[in-house]
């Protein structure tokens, strides 16, 4: 694995950076402190190891004093500006997606678009080359500015599958975890195929999707009860919709719910309980619904959810809540 020290060092003397942030992902940080000190060895600067959890290139955090801030592990988010001088230096994983893919042919379908995150984003290519040889057509779609690369998926962003969904029966995802292929098949409609780069097996997401969905309408059922509302907002630079939370504030305002906006850095279950309500939407990552939901002890919902639940949409219309190019201001 190619954590890009040398680059580091490069633009550490280039901008003559004398005080500098480390900011890694939690899988990552067992690297932190070695990294730290052979940048502060070869650069000749002070390095100070941001601990605090970090969630993706949304989840910038600044120390007071820093002259550069290193993000190890994610692709820049385009449209976001840092508010201090950033360089992100993304970690390429690689594993033979090729090999599994053959083996399970009979799973592919005619159509297929391929996605993946950011630590996968450089083999996708590859795997077009060999579907393409084994007579799939094989697209890569282009997402919006918050997606650094063509076929990208963030786990709040699938832009880049949705920009060819009407072209495609399928699509294969590269990466570990199942958030990232649930949040394709949940924002397209489309099955997904999985392809783990660290078991080698391919998986199909279908039975996890119709899991969660099955439990976010449980979350619904529950909210339907509630007239005591919170609407989270939070704070990180890349999941801050301010106008949005006003918006489900005025819309539960609207249909005789007390509602309150909370801003947070961390959502949090226990961070909830002392506002005694009934039931959250959260505008921050729509992850934080859909995983750390069912943990909650009142429902949490993503926006759309919430219009859902207050008439507003078609209880049958599902969507997943996506933060795109343009949501989160500075």
């Amino acid at each position: 694995m190619d954590l890009q020290l040398e680059r580091a060092v490069s633009e550490v003397r280039s901008r003559k950076a004398r005080l500098v942030g480390l900011q890694m992902p939690e899988g990552l940080k067992t690297k932190a402190r070695d990294f730290a000190r052979d940048l502060e060895t070869a650069a000749g600067c002070q390095v100070v190891i941001l601990g605090d959890p970090c969630y993706g290139a949304c989840d910038l955090r600044a120390l007071k004093g820093l002259d550069l801030l290193v993000h190890v592990g994610h692709a820049p988010i385009p449209d976001l500006r840092p508010g201090i001088p950033t360089i992100f230096l993304e970690v390429r994983i690689d594993f033979d997606p090729v090999d599994a893919l053959i083996k399970n042919l009979d799973k592919v379908m005619t159509k297929v678009g391929l996605v993946a995150t950011a630590q996968h984003v450089h083999l996708l290519p590859k795997v077009r080359s060999a579907l393409s040889s084994a007579g799939r057509t094989v697209l890569i779609g282009e997402g919006d500015a918050r997606t650094a690369s063509p076929g990208q998926v963030l786990g709040c962003n699938v832009s880049s599958a949705l920009a060819v969904k009407d072209e495609v029966e399928q699509f294969i995802f590269l990466g570990s975890g199942y958030f990232h292929p649930l949040a394709v098949s949940l924002g397209t409609g489309l099955p997904v195929l999985c392809i783990d780069p660290y078991r080698g097996a391919v998986d199909d997401i279908t039975e996890a999707k119709e899991a969660v969905i099955r439990q976010r309408y449980a979350s619904m059922a529950k909210a339907m009860e509630a007239r005591d509302w919170l609407v989270l907002l939070c704070d990180k630079p890349g999941q801050r919709r301010y106008e949005l939370a006003v918006r489900c504030r005025d819309a539960l305002r609207k249909k005789g719910m007390r509602a309150d906006i909370v801003q947070l850095n961390e959502v949090r279950a226990e961070a909830l309980l002392p506002y005694r309500a009934e039931a959250a939407v959260s505008t921050a990552c729509p992850r934080l619904a859909i995983d750390d939901g069912p943990h909650y002890p009142i429902p949490l919902l993503t926006p759309w959810e919430m219009e859902m639940v207050l008439g507003l949409r078609s209880m049958d219309e599902y969507r997943f809540d996506q933060i795109l190019a343009g949501d989160t201001p500075d």
